[in-house]
């Protein structure tokens, strides 16, 4: 199928055809007047005619020779000379009249033959040599076949360069004659009345073009389309209609009709923007498919045109109210995380509150029921707190508490939860970790608070910002609940208070009582 398709592809046009006809009847009309009036010079009389006159030539020359014996030794140079300097000649030899071979250049025999009947030809010419008595002998001259071999050789013929330079040239002059004489021609009449009555109802824009890409047919509605579309001049090219070309500017390539009668393949949905002189634009969608005949070759292509103009508009406002609705769904989605955040965390700090702290910790402790890993918490107090509000003020506290829970939340892993406890109390839970490693973490904390929360408040120079850690494990001694295991840390945190604050303390559950970490 699509070697057929291919085959189709490669057709002439009517109008080649029709040029390739009439060469064709130049051609044979100059062969018939040839064979009659002789028009074209016989290449074949003209050569045999020469080839005669220099053998006659030279047998004039030899009869001379025999006359006068001291210029006999001269006549076998005198031939080969001959062989050697012409390029047509291939031997020769002189025959008595009894057939034997006097003189001759070597290959004389294996390149002669005897023409018939004893008249020369065109390859082989024979001279009589008479002598007083009679005939005495002839001349035999053997020359090459003017005949080509080679498709260059026979290209290389001046009839044959006659005839292509002939055809060629009157080929592309009935071509081109007939490519604008026939654009003249009135393209309605190929179009059936009824057929162009029954497309004048479509309400789609509609071409019908040839092979060429001329214009048969547009129907009403595609001359409305366009303030242009109303001089459409059919049989001319489309290609003229720039306004439509103009539209198709997004489209790569040839433009669509070029594609369908090249590819035979119908194109479907091609936008096109068209805007009028007063401003006003148009969009469009183009459809192209090949016309066929009864065989199936194609013989012009269908263009028609959808006026998608309002279609377009009411997508563009849906696509705005869209894109409004998805404002607002932003906007409230926004809205819903502050409100969440408000919800679960304390607005000073980012920490969590003690609702959204005890949610997730109570997820935390059945995790490590479950799986037996540790879940370590501890108690964290900024130590003389009160001093910093009553020496200055309750915005340098604040300051104060902010400072504190930065480097806490910098400690913390993700899986890790920060809860504003109360007041300038944090609480922190560490899934995963033992006794040990969450004194651990409680230490740097401490000591990063100690070296880095004071300087960090400009507004009180040289102020010094500690604070106290107490610690404890789950599933050691008597915490088996969530409130037991903060209330261990909790007595931990006192214990460091007790102790001199700016330290950690972890609650040995063994022994239930506080040890140094």
């Amino acid at each position: 199928m699509r070697l057929k398709d291919a085959i189709r592809s490669w057709s002439l046009s009517p109008t080649a055809r029709i040029s390739l006809g009439l060469v064709s009847l130049l051609i044979g009309l100059l062969m018939v007047l040839d064979l009659v009036l002789k028009l074209l010079p016989d290449q074949r009389s003209m050569t045999q005619g020469l080839r005669e006159q220099v053998a006659v030539h030279m047998a004039l020359q030899i009869k001379r020779m025999l006359r006068e014996p001291q210029l006999l030794p001269m006549i076998q140079p005198m031939m080969a000379d001959l062989v050697e300097s012409s390029q047509d000649v291939e031997s020769v030899g002189i025959r008595r009249e009894d057939g034997n071979l006097v003189v001759a250049t070597p290959n004389h025999a294996r390149h002669w033959e005897a023409p018939a009947l004893g008249f020369s030809t065109i390859t082989s010419v024979v001279v009589p040599l008479n002598a007083a008595a009679g005939k005495w002998g002839q001349l035999e001259v053997g020359f090459k076949s003017p005949w080509p071999t080679t498709l260059l050789g026979w290209i290389q013929q001046p009839t044959v360069q006659l005839v292509v330079v002939l055809s060629t040239a009157s080929f592309l002059a009935f071509y081109l004659y007939l490519r604008r004489v026939l654009q003249h021609l009135d393209p309605s009449k190929a179009i059936p009345e009824r057929v162009r009555v029954a497309f004048d109802t479509l309400t789609e824009g509609l071409l019908v073009l040839d092979l060429e890409g001329h214009i048969l047919l547009a129907n009403s509605a595609f001359r409305g389309f366009h303030p242009q579309a109303g001089a459409v001049l059919l049989g001319r090219s489309i290609d003229q209609m720039d306004w439509l070309i103009q539209g198709l500017r997004d489209d790569e390539g040839p433009p669509p009709w070029q594609r369908v009668l090249t590819l035979n393949e119908p194109i479907l949905g091609v936008h096109v923007d068209l805007t009028h002189a007063s401003g006003e634009r148009r969009r469009a969608l183009l459809n192209c498919a090949a016309i066929r005949d009864a065989t199936g070759n194609v013989r012009g292509c269908l263009v028609t045109l959808d006026d998608i103009t309002a279609l377009d508009q009411a997508n563009a406002k849906l696509r705005a109210a869209l894109g409004e609705l998805e404002l607002s769904r932003d906007q409230i989605q926004k809205q819903n995380d502050e409100l969440q955040m408000l919800a679960n965390c304390d607005p000073m700090t980012g920490c969590f509150n003690r609702r959204a702290f005890f949610a997730r910790a109570e997820a935390m402790m059945a995790h490590a029921k479950a799986t037996g890993e540790p879940l370590s918490c501890f108690m964290s107090d900024i130590d003389k707190f009160k001093n910093f509000n009553d020496t200055y003020g309750h915005s340098v506290g604040d300051l104060v508490i902010q400072q504190v829970s930065k480097l806490l939340k910098r400690a913390m892993r993700p899986e890790d939860v920060l809860c504003r406890y109360g007041g300038e109390e944090f609480c922190v839970l560490l899934p995963g970790y033992d006794l040990d490693q969450a004194a651990g973490v409680a230490e740097g904390i401490r000591a990063a608070i100690e070296s880095e929360a004071g300087p960090a408040v400009d507004a009180v120079p040289n102020l010094r910002i500690t604070s106290s850690f107490g610690a404890a494990q789950f599933g050691l001694g008597e915490a088996q609940n969530l409130l037991q295991l903060i209330e261990r840390a909790d007595q931990g945190l006192y214990a460091a208070k007790e102790a001199g604050r700016n330290q950690v303390q972890c609650m040995d559950w063994a022994a239930a009582e506080t040890v140094s970490a």
